[in-house]
């Protein structure tokens, strides 16, 4: 084999080149801190990596949408803490209205503030988030969910009651959206119908409902807006809220009262007797019990035409109905306290899976100092002796040796 002075130069500069090339990936490796500087140090490491990378930044983006959805709730908490406040205020108010000794003006002024507040409920309804967004209004976050029609007094619900959901975990959906009507549910309103027959004459008739009973004059002649007047009036004096049909069947009264709002009277049954035991016995027969649903402001709208026209069975019915409002509105609360406590022990599993990935990452792609720095200076070592070996082998000529 014929080797020439230029293939020796040639290997040499090679490996010189080779150990400098060592030495610099060693340097830089060092300097990073990262044992993988370029992908082509190690291609089946650097997936590995990458999908590490990748999960951390799903983590990042559902710790994201954890810290918006807890600033969403506690929005929602606080001002729903205020709109209990205000159904308190407004329970107050109907058992005050409903003292007998207070005048119309009273009941007027008690109206005024019965109004201001109703508006304050509205204006909690249509609170706005960070982004400019209404929060009760279902998935229509652009549009006002509660519109007062100021001619009427009426106010209607222009959200939806469609549910988004987002990502929290792999695995795990949060409702990121609030249903206005869920929050601000309505009530049951009790309506219970009787036909009453066998009025031949005008009397006095005990008129009871569960433990209530009620004393009803009925004076003569018999007509349909006299029997209806007195009937309404004894009942209204006895906070029963009733309408009253009357039809005359062959100059007789025959008569249809619908009672509502009768959760507070522990109703057992409606018996009615006369109060003349020779007098011809009447008869009384329940047609109809159902519970009809009242919206929450439209509630609030009956309690305030109740103080106006200074009806007491709608002022004593309205009591009721505020109650079991603040008591939807306490679940509602509980309900938003619960989710904020799911978001806090999600974002506790995420911070621990975040901690895992942090260690597999760091034995995937930090870098062993003490084996780098080892293994820098063994390729200095190596560098040195090829330079060296280089400069003896550059002296060797034949011409020496002629």
């Amino acid at each position: 084999m014929k080797i020439s002075n230029s293939f020796l130069f040639d290997q040499a500069i090679k490996n010189i080149q080779t150990s400098q090339s060592d030495v610099a990936k060693s340097r830089e490796r060092i300097a990073s801190g990262k044992s993988l500087v370029r992908p082509s140090d190690d291609t089946s490491k650097l997936r590995s990596i990458e999908i590490l990378k990748s999960q951390q930044r799903k983590i990042e983006s559902f710790d994201q949408t954890i810290n918006f959805l807890t600033d969403r709730y506690k929005l929602e908490e606080s001002v729903l803490g205020s709109a209990s406040d205000i159904l308190v205020r407004l329970k107050e108010l109907a058992i005050q209205a409903s003292n007998d000794t207070l005048s119309i003006t009273d009941r007027d002024i008690i109206g005024v503030e019965v109004e201001s507040l109703r508006d304050e409920l509205i204006a909690i309804a249509n609170t706005r988030d960070v982004e400019g967004n209404f929060i009760f209004a279902g998935s229509k976050t652009e549009d006002q969910p509660y519109v007062l029609d100021q001619d009427t007094g009426s106010v209607s619900y222009e959200g939806d009651n469609r549910r988004l959901f987002a990502a929290v975990s792999e695995t795990r959906n949060i409702q990121s959206n609030t249903d206005g009507s869920e929050i601000f549910r309505g009530v049951d309103r009790e309506k219970r119908t009787f036909q009453l027959s066998g009025i031949d004459q005008a009397g006095t008739f005990n008129f009871r409902v569960g433990k209530a009973v009620i004393e009803i004059e009925i004076e003569a002649p018999l007509t349909e807006e006299g029997v209806a007047q007195s009937v309404e009036s004894a009942l209204a004096k006895s906070e029963i809220s009733s309408v009253v049909d009357v039809e005359m069947v062959d100059g007789l009264p025959s008569l249809t009262v619908t009672l509502t709002g009768l959760e507070s009277l522990a109703l057992n049954g409606i018996e009615v007797t006369q109060g003349d035991a020779s007098s011809s016995p009447l008869t009384v027969a329940e047609t109809s019990s159902e519970r009809e649903g009242i919206a929450f402001f439209a509630m609030i709208g009956d309690f305030l035409s109740a103080l106006k026209n200074d009806d007491r069975g709608d002022i004593a019915r309205s009591v009721s109905e505020l109650t079991s409002a603040q008591e939807n509105m306490a679940i509602s609360l509980g309900s938003i306290g619960a989710k904020l406590n799911n978001l806090e022990r999600q974002q506790d599993i995420n911070a621990d899976y975040r901690f895992r990935l942090d260690q597999l990452l760091s034995g995937e792609e930090d870098l062993d100092y003490a084996k780098a720095v080892t293994q820098f200076n063994a390729e200095m070592v190596r560098l040195e002796a090829t330079q060296a070996s280089f400069a003896k082998v550059a002296q060797l000529s034949l011409f020496q040796y002629i």
